[in-house]
C-alpha cells in the first residue's frame, strides 16, 4: 500500500511540474530573423493597343519603378532588369505615354532571379456621345443606353455607379462597375443597373446615384487592386466621360 502511494505521489509531482512549464500560445521570445539574400527581379513588358491587340513597338517608351526608386526602361524587346534587390516585399509601377498606368502590389522576392511580367493596354482615344438613364423604382434594374461613334472593330465600355458625384474608376471612385462590348459598327449600348448590385452595395430604391461613362479597352491590362479599397482600378479609361444623375430602381 505504501509502494502504491508512492507511486501516486511521484506520477502527480511530474504531471504538475509539467502543467507549471506549459504556456498558451506564442509566449516565447522571437526566434531569428530568417535570412536576407541579393538578387534580381526581372521581366517583359507588353504592351496593348485599345483593341487588345499586342503592340510590338515603343516598348522603350516604358517607365518602371522598384518601389518608388530610380525609373528605368527596358530594352527594345520590352525586357527589364533591378539588380542587386535584396530579400523582402516589393512594387512595381508602370507607365508610358499613350497607356495606362499600372502597378504590381506586395509580392515578396527571396533570392535568385524573380520573374515578374507587365502588361500595359491604351488609353482609349474614343469616349461616349450621350448617356440616358430610364428610372423604374422597385423594378429588377435601370435601364442606361450609351452613345458612341460607330466602328468597324469590336471595343470596349465600362460605366461605374457611386452613392455620390466622385465618379469614375480613378482610383477606384465607385461602388459598382459594368462593363459591356460595343460591336463593330454599333451606335449603342444597352445596360441593366441591377437593383441587387445596388442593394449589395448599401444603395436603397429611390436614392440619388451617379454614373459615368468611358470608352475603355478590351482585356484590360492595365487593371490593378486598389490596396486600401481591394476594389479595381481602371486606367486604361477615356479621358472625357460624360456622367449623369439618376435614381436607384
Amino acid at each position: 500500500m505504501k509502494k502504491n502511494s508512492l507511486i501516486f505521489i511521484i506520477a502527480f509531482g511530474a504531471v504538475a511540474f509539467i502543467s507549471s512549464c506549459s504556456k498558451d500560445g506564442s509566449t516565447g521570445p522571437a526566434g531569428p530573423a530568417g535570412p536576407s539574400y541579393t538578387g534580381a527581379i526581372s521581366g517583359h513588358v507588353d504592351m496593348y493597343d485599345q483593341y487588345g491587340s499586342k503592340v510590338l513597338t515603343s516598348l522603350a517608351t516604358a517607365q518602371l519603378q522598384l518601389n518608388g526608386g530610380t525609373a528605368i526602361s527596358p530594352d527594345a524587346t520590352g525586357y527589364y532588369y533591378f539588380g542587386s534587390i535584396k530579400t523582402g516585399d516589393y512594387n512595381i509601377s508602370a507607365s508610358a505615354p499613350g497607356y495606362a498606368s499600372t502597378k504590381t502590389n506586395n509580392f515578396q522576392f527571396l533570392s535568385d532571379t524573380l520573374n515578374r511580367d507587365v502588361k500595359l493596354s491604351a488609353i482609349p482615344n474614343f469616349s461616349p456621345t450621350a448617356v440616358a438613364s430610364y428610372a423604374a423604382i422597385g423594378a429588377p434594374g435601370d435601364s442606361v443606353i450609351i452613345n458612341f461613334t460607330a466602328d468597324t472593330r469590336v471595343r470596349e465600355m465600362i460605366l461605374f455607379v457611386n452613392n455620390n458625384s466622385a465618379v469614375g474608376g480613378q482610383p477606384a471612385n465607385y461602388l459598382v462597375a459594368y462593363v459591356r462590348a460595343i460591336p463593330a459598327n454599333a451606335t449603342k449600348v444597352g445596360i441593366v443597373i441591377s437593383a441587387s448590385d445596388l442593394y449589395d452595395a448599401g444603395i436603397t430604391s429611390g436614392s440619388a446615384i451617379y454614373l459615368a461613362a468611358y470608352g475603355y479597352v478590351v482585356t484590360d491590362g492595365s487593371a490593378y487592386e486598389d490596396i486600401a479599397t481591394g476594389k479595381t482600378v481602371y486606367n486604361a479609361i477615356s479621358a472625357s466621360p460624360i456622367t449623369v444623375t439618376a435614381t436607384a430602381p
